[in-house]
């Protein structure tokens, strides 16, 4: 049985303990995993210390040169990737080429977004006297990523950290480290130096909290829920880590009644069940206005039942399997709570679970939620939306902002008036209006209140893994 080891240094380092891969599609055990005790976490950090002044001391050009090749080799490796990712992840082998593409997408757009980086001289008119001021790479990154998209969180964390001069040590989640590890092989073998980029494997309550709690690193960035995320948030606080937060969910979608919304529905259940809903910026809560609220159910009800589940290798399917047990138990668990709370299920739910073996949930369909539901607040990682209707639009926006998070949120309409005013009131760091796509590289990407700190993606993401310096010259 194949067994994935630790990469500290440029090459592999076998942990003592072990745990089992388990494929999502059919609960068996395909391959384990050797986790990192502390002693294994201080290498792979004293690794990346060790590298940090070269790989500093490169110029920009030769930084970005390397990372060019980094994404050159990604693609030239997709399909071993992608197979990598369905098979871990759990997710549909088109979904898994998408997302290594995008990894590889990710990598060259910060090589390029390296060279603008930039400090500043302000004109202070001062006599025989200049100040500068400089940007300079924190030190080594800590990069902690969830198993729900294991290629593009990394690509979005590394790929920038070593842009800016940063070393890293990555830590996968404990259910999906094959892909992480393909990369930073991948990475060594195109020039990135020995210890630039190690991979460290384990569980979150010891690898992980050891590499959080380690003194080595300046910053951690982190993708996974909000309980986590303030755990180690506190755990920061102790050596004034700097953190970038990406955490949970729970996002709204306002429809009103001119929007076009029987064309739009396509891409409101791409954003609803994509990825099986496992991931952070999917709609949870979908506001119908009063007047197409029953047509709206009965299309939304229609397109979900439309979808094939099934197992991720498996041609046509559209939504493969949960990818662990913990998140299906979590998601019945949500849903039964729901039910008892008087929230009625109108499609879905755990009676039209497939009786194969396998992680599998189905798209589902709440509606009557009352206020007080627990499901109306809370992040559901999985294939389930509650439709509520409104009256009016500042009914939908003040129980769309009621959510302790702020990730992202939608809107559709036609009236450009009313659309600009949701958007400058709805607490979210991301908002679409009347179109759904993917988040672009080039644009800043992170979430208010509980949904996390700092910014992923675009110049500012990159400027995360930089310190300002203050230079007072005279002459």
């Amino acid at each position: 049985m194949r067994v994935y080891c630790c990469w500290i240094h440029g090459e592999e380092r076998e942990g003592l303990a072990r745990r089992p891969l388990i494929d999502p599609c059919t609960g068996d055990v395909y391959a384990e995993a050797a986790g990192a005790d502390a002693e294994m976490v201080d290498r792979a950090m004293e690794s990346a210390l060790g590298a940090l002044p070269d790989w500093r001391a490169r110029s920009v050009h030769e930084r970005a040169r390397i990372l060019r090749v980094v994404a050159q080799s990604i693609r030239s490796c997709g399909e071993r990737l992608a197979q990598l990712l369905s098979r871990e992840v759990g997710k549909p082998l088109a979904a898994a080429r998408d997302e290594v593409l995008s990894a590889a997408a990710l990598f060259e757009f910060f090589a390029e977004e390296a060279s603008r980086l930039s400090g500043r001289i302000p004109l202070l008119g001062m006599d025989r006297e200049h100040v500068m001021i400089l940007r300079e790479p924190v030190g080594v990154v800590l990069a902690i990523t969830p198993f729900n998209y294991p290629l593009s969180t990394l690509s979005a964390k590394v790929a920038p950290a070593l842009a800016a001069g940063c070393t890293v040590v990555a830590k996968p989640d404990e259910h999906t480290p094959a892909s992480t590890l393909e990369v930073a092989r991948l990475a060594v073998e195109a020039g990135l130096p020995p210890g630039a980029f190690n991979a460290i494997l384990g569980d979150g309550p010891l690898t992980g909290r050891s590499a959080v709690n380690h003194p080595i690193p300046r910053m951690v960035t982190f993708t996974g829920s909000t309980e986590v995320g303030k755990e180690i948030q506190r755990a920061c606080a102790e050596t004034v880590k700097r953190v970038v937060l990406e955490l949970g969910g729970n996002c709204p979608a306002i429809v009103c009644g001119d929007a076009p919304w029987k064309s739009l529905m396509p891409q409101l259940i791409s954003q609803c069940y994509k990825n099986s809903g496992q991931y952070c910026y999917r709609i949870s809560r979908l506001y119908v206005a009063e007047g197409i609220f029953d047509e709206f159910v009965e299309e939304l009800i229609r397109q979900s039942e439309a979808l094939r589940l099934g197992p991720a290798h498996a041609p046509g399917t559209d939504l493969g399997p949960l990818n662990n047990g913990e998140i299906l138990e979590r998601v019945e668990s949500q849903v039964r709570r729901a039910l008892s709370e008087g929230v009625r299920l109108r499609s879905g739910g755990s009676g039209a679970r497939p009786t194969t073996p396998g992680f599998y949930y189905p798209p589902t369909v709440l509606v009557d939620v009352g206020r007080r539901a627990g499901i109306r607040r809370e992040e559901v990682f999985g294939p389930v939306v509650v439709a509520m209707p409104f009256d009016d639009p500042e009914d939908a926006l003040a129980d769309a902002n009621a959510s302790p998070f702020g990730l992202a949120g939608y809107i559709f309409t036609r009236d450009l008036a009313l659309a600009l005013d949701l958007v400058g009131r709805l607490e979210v760091g991301s908002i679409w209006v009347n179109r759904i796509h993917q988040a672009y590289a080039e644009v800043p990407f992170g979430g208010m209140k509980e949904s996390g700190l700092g910014r992923e993606k675009s110049g500012y993401g990159l400027e995360e893994f930089t310190e300002l310096k203050s230079v007072y010259l005279s002459y």
